[in-house]
């Protein structure tokens, strides 16, 4: 027992050892929040009218690649709750631009199918363009000139993998020699 107890111990030493020594891999992710209240410019609707005004909330989360990392919007009078795990007929298409350090246009695509829906989420300086395209039932543009938009970056280090996989290694060969 005491030699399972000394092998782990040097085990567990010769890892950290390992990781804080190795090199790191650095990575600065940056989210925008908005929110608001959305005002109908243009629809078309051969169903229920659009709502004249509603509010939403969102967010858009990048890495330093400019890739899109995870997003999300509510918008609150058109019952409308989409994030990638979003449903409502299959995984949608998602494409992410972004413009310049703060402007960013998100496209959510569900398909080609006739009444597929099309949303699109524009944030250009303090505006917030939206439009919902429903296919046969209709499409609305909306905008909020003063939105409520927070931005944050964080810096955020991990360990190169190939550092992890070669302590785990060593640990698992100090732990197999320190066996009596």
């Amino acid at each position: 027992m005491h030699t399972l107890m000394r092998s782990t111990t040097i085990s567990f030493v010769s890892l950290g050892l390992a990781l804080c020594a190795s090199p790191a891999l650095a990575a600065t992710i940056t989210r925008q929040d908005f929110s608001g209240n959305f005002t109908l410019l243009d629809s078309t609707s051969i169903a229920d009218p659009f709502p004249e005004s509603t509010d939403y909330s969102g967010f858009v989360t990048y890495d330093e690649n400019n890739s899109l990392v995870d997003w999300a919007i509510d918008v609150e009078e058109l019952n409308l709750s989409l994030n990638p795990d979003s449903n409502n007929f299959d995984t949608p298409d998602v494409t992410f631009d972004l413009s310049s350090e703060s402007n960013w246009d998100l496209r959510i695509d569900f398909g080609i199918a006739v009444d597929a829906p099309l949303y699109e989420i524009e944030r250009d300086s303090t505006e917030i363009n939206f439009v919902a395209n429903l296919g046969l039932t209709g499409a609305a543009t909306y905008v909020d000139s003063d939105a409520s938009i927070d931005v944050t970056s964080t810096n955020t280090t991990v360990p190169e993998p190939s550092t992890i996989f070669a302590s785990l290694a060593f640990l698992a060969t100090m732990t197999m020699l320190n066996k009596d």
